[in-house]
């Protein structure tokens, strides 16, 4: 079921100019031809890398990919989702899996080891991928990470049915942190021969003492037994000693390898261009205007994916320099289109502590949206120009470009330049102010002025790794006035109250020249009620929330802005405090007790389960981890995409035009009865005639396994030609029900039994002597009506 273990033979090339790829010190060269691919479908002739949600949110997929920065001298290494990001992408690249890490046979690495020890796998599907979101944040680390920086990593990672208490234990022993958070005793304030005592939590010596088994409190004096209690177990001494392999390094090729023009090919005359220059950018628009510019690849692969949209032309930016410029100016931050969204919050972080406080106050709204942006491997690949140009109505950083006063600078064919504000460049749902052929060039984020205050919001249904169900960038900038702070410019904008971010205009206007005071917060939050309007029928949702919130949020900008002139003018109640400060909670801590009865076996123990060192290292097997047998097939319900037809005919000719197409099997070609039921069968299995639902299936799509190089593209190739299928339906009159309890008896189930698909005059005189007319109530009549076809929408 992959390449790497099955073809590798067919696949190597010899050329010093292929595509090369080393994947866990191996080195691999790439062929042409396989455009279409994700880094996952290469990789799954290894088993640790699993595919869960395939849209970059669940963390199944995760590896660690390590490239040469020429800029910095250094190798860089971060998790990225190896379901989005293209096979291509990854070119010259080192790709380490969890197999790449540790194994059964060969020792576990100290991550696998803690992670196995202290219960952090159940079923184990989701396992390796914590493991390889840990090993990168260690391999990218100068120092021992924080327990916050740890837990971070971890928030594009779900677990669903371990628990995440185990997982973070059993993590956090790799993480700098002092005893003093658990015990109120400082490892550093430890005298020599001492150390914190696991019985009293206080410093003693018994580690010292292997002869009693008494323990001394250094703080009280006195005697502790130790004999009858169970000593907990610490990791912290998880060292790795049976681990006898080596760390991988980077390899010492790729350090030499330098990005070179890639002009390859994929499925269905796809097309994939890696260019190394912003001319060759230019040209490549120029000759294919639809071409779609991908960094990370995490809006396009969601699209082509799950979407099932299709994009002939695909172009890598992510190696062009002038598309990856970061540089702080004398006016502002020059931020490259292509510049990925976790190295633009590190450069955030450093920009705050050089620049003065007041000129930053855009950065740190940008730094605590980007914390909440998606997972870590999603900010990893992902470019600030892919986040602007997608234009989603929910995007967290547009409103806050907007805010802030941004400015987009753009870049046609023929290298003219021009400047747009980024509050005058969304135009519509996701369509930009962008001409065929121009491209996103750099985003220009001015400093702030004294005095000048940008803060970001955000509201979704949990806080890590969630889309915004309303966000937003305030700014005002106040200047002082007869001993009175005015709003001297101001700018307040929306995101998921509209297709677009929404700038709130008229309040906008309303707030310039006027004393910021209580007065201006009641007025304004008026016309703000009026200025932002929610349709009912709006897409998502949750209106009168959502409006409730665009008020909330402009409510604490206000009390943060005035909390932070704090001593300049009046104080805010203490009672609104809670208000101003942004959540930041504590690390995550959690205990477990229980009593361990053991009598001579391990019951009553707790033993780590068998399969645990397999799934921590990869190597536990699933469903779709087992080969393919010979002569297989993979089978796609065709499914009807009207709620209620009668199906004419169906043509199976375009279908039969895609490669490893066997047939298309109906009912009447499948042994056995096609009636089936929980209880009674009165249900089709495949429809014949008529379709009742949206989804409901008539036929059966397999394609073939026998000469396919690469046969687990099988079941999506089978899934795209289901969709060429076509069919000729006649659609009838819908029936809409409004009925919310319907009492079925003996008399109604006959009614529908003998439903509108009879037409004898048996079936017909006994549904006239079951129902008389004086005998029907009024759920019998609602059925009768139903079914003579007269009725369409029922009250």
């Amino acid at each position: 079921m992959g390449s790497l273990k099955k073809m590798e033979h067919d696949l190597q090339v010899s050329s010093n100019d292929s595509p090369i790829l080393y994947v866990n010190g191996v080195r691999r060269v790439l062929p042409n031809g396989l455009a279409h691919f994700t880094l996952l479908e290469y990789l799954r002739g290894l088993t640790g890398t699993k595919l869960g949600c395939g849209e970059g949110g669940c963390g199944a997929c995760t590896v660690m990919v390590s490239h040469y920065d020429t800029n910095l001298r250094k190798s860089l290494h971060y998790a990225v989702n190896a379901c989005l990001a293209p096979l291509y992408s990854v070119e010259g690249m080192h790709v380490i899996t969890v197999e790449g890490l540790g194994s059964c046979r060969h020792g576990l690495h100290p991550i696998q080891e803690s992670l196995a020890r202290t219960h952090g796998s159940q079923c184990g599907f989701c396992t390796p991928g914590f493991v390889m979101s840990m090993y990168a944040l260690l391999r990218s680390s100068q120092t021992p990470p924080t327990e916050e920086q740890i837990e971070e990593c971890l928030a594009g990672n779900l677990c669903r049915c371990t628990g995440y208490r185990a997982i973070l234990e059993a993590f956090r022993v790799f993480a700098k942190t002092s005893n003093i958070l658990y015990t109120g005793v400082s490892s550093l304030n430890l005298q020599d021969g001492q150390s914190v005592c696991p019985s009293t939590g206080k410093p003693c010596s018994c580690n010292l003492n292997s002869v009693s088994d008494k323990c001394v409190d250094s703080v009280n004096d006195k005697f502790v037994d130790s004999v009858n209690r169970h000593k907990p177990t610490s990791y912290n001494e998880v060292d790795g000693t049976k681990y006898t392999e080596k760390e991988l390094i980077f390899p010492p090729e790729l350090l030499l390898k330098k990005p070179t023009f890639l002009n390859l090919t994929g499925f269905g005359g796809l097309m994939w261009y890696r260019p190394i220059t912003l001319q060759h950018v230019l040209d490549l628009k120029a000759k294919y205007p639809n071409a779609k510019l991908i960094v990370g690849n995490t809006e396009v692969g969601i699209e082509t994916r799950l979407k099932r949209i299709q994009y002939p032309v695909l172009v890598s930016v992510m190696h062009v320099p002038e598309l990856n410029v970061l540089e702080a100016r004398d006016d502002g931050i020059e931020i490259g289109a292509a510049v990925r969204l976790s190295i633009l919050l590190n450069f955030f972080r450093k920009v705050v502590t050089e620049r003065a406080a007041h000129e930053t106050s855009s950065c740190k709204a940008f730094i605590e949206q980007l914390k909440w942006f998606a997972g870590s491997q999603i900010r990893n690949v992902s470019s600030i120009g892919g986040n602007i140009c997608t234009a989603s109505p929910i995007s967290d950083l547009n409103p806050l470009w907007m805010a802030a006063r941004a400015k987009f600078r753009i870049i046609d064919s023929k290298g003219n330049i021009k400047t747009v504000l980024a509050e005058n460049f969304f135009l519509g749902y996701r369509k930009v102010d962008l001409a065929y052929d121009e491209i996103l060039l750099s985003v220009f984020l001015p400093w702030n002025k004294t005095f000048e205050f940008v803060k970001e919001f955000k509201q979704s249904h949990r806080r890590d790794d969630d889309i915004a169900i309303v966000n937003a960038g305030i700014r005002v900038h106040l200047q002082e006035h007869s001993d009175n702070w005015v709003v001297a410019d101001a700018s307040i904008v929306y995101g998921g109250v509209a297709p677009c971010s929404l700038s709130a205009i008229k309040t906008k206007e309303f707030l310039i020249d006027k004393i910021w005071d209580q007065d201006l917060l009641k007025n304004a939050l008026k016309i703000l009620q009026k200025d932002i309007v929610i349709k009912d029928d709006a897409p998502g949702g949750m209106v009168e929330f959502r409006k409730s919130l665009t008020l909330s949020f402009f409510f604490k900008f206000f009390l943060w802005v005035s909390h932070q002139m704090d001593g300049i003018k009046d104080s805010i109640p203490f009672s609104h405090l809670s208000a101003v400060h942004s959540v930041h909670r504590p690390p995550v801590t959690g205990s477990q007790d229980y009593e361990i009865m053991k009598q001579g076996t391990s019951v009553g123990s707790p033993e780590v389960h068998l399969s645990s060192r397999l799934q921590v290292t990869g190597e536990a097997l699933y469903a779709d981890d087992i080969p393919m047998p010979s002569n297989g097939l993979h089978a796609v319900l065709v499914l009807s995409r009207k709620p209620h037809a009668r199906i004419l005919s169906i043509d199976d000719s375009g279908a039969r035009t895609s490669p490893g197409f066997v047939g298309l099997f109906l009912a009447k070609d499948v042994p056995g009865d096609n009636m089936i039921g929980a209880v009674v069968a009165d249900e089709e299995l495949f429809a014949v005639e008529y379709t009742t639902c949206v989804g409901q299936s008539y036929s059966s799509d397999p394609k073939e396994r026998k000469n396919m190089v690469f046969p687990w593209r099988k079941n999506q190739i089978a899934q795209a030609s289901q969709m060429l299928i076509q069919r000729q339906r006649l659609e009838t009159p819908p029936v809409i029900m409004r009925q919310f309890s319907l009492l079925v008896t003996s008399s109604m189930e006959r009614i529908i039994h003998t439903g509108p698909y009879l037409s004898d005059s048996s079936s017909k005189e006994r549904e006239r002597k079951t129902t008389s007319p004086t005998t029907l109530n009024s759920q019998q009549r609602l059925i009768q009506t139903m079914q003579s076809g007269n009725l369409k929408t029922v009250l």
